[in-house]
């Protein structure tokens, strides 16, 4: 069973670690738009989704640890 986009969403936004006040103001949409979209109340459109997901998938890569050094090339 698929989940709807707003669970997602809200899901995706947690693990970021983002606030609703965060997203919102980087969606430049209203705190009470992205609240009612994550609760299912409101149906956005899907370049709106796909703007709040590359919103979100920035965020995580921020959030990731750097890895600290490449892997040494292999001796010949």
């Amino acid at each position: 069973m698929s989940q709807a986009p707003g669970t997602v969403l809200r899901t995706l936004r947690e693990l970021t670690g983002l606030g609703v006040s965060e997203v919102a103001a980087r969606a430049n949409v209203s705190e009470s738009y992205l609240v009612r979209v994550e609760a299912g109340e409101a149906t956005p459109t899907d370049a709106w989704l796909g703007f709040v997901a590359s919103i979100l998938a920035d965020a995580l890569i921020e959030k990731s640890p750097e890895p600290d050094d490449p892997p040494a090339s292999p001796q010949k």
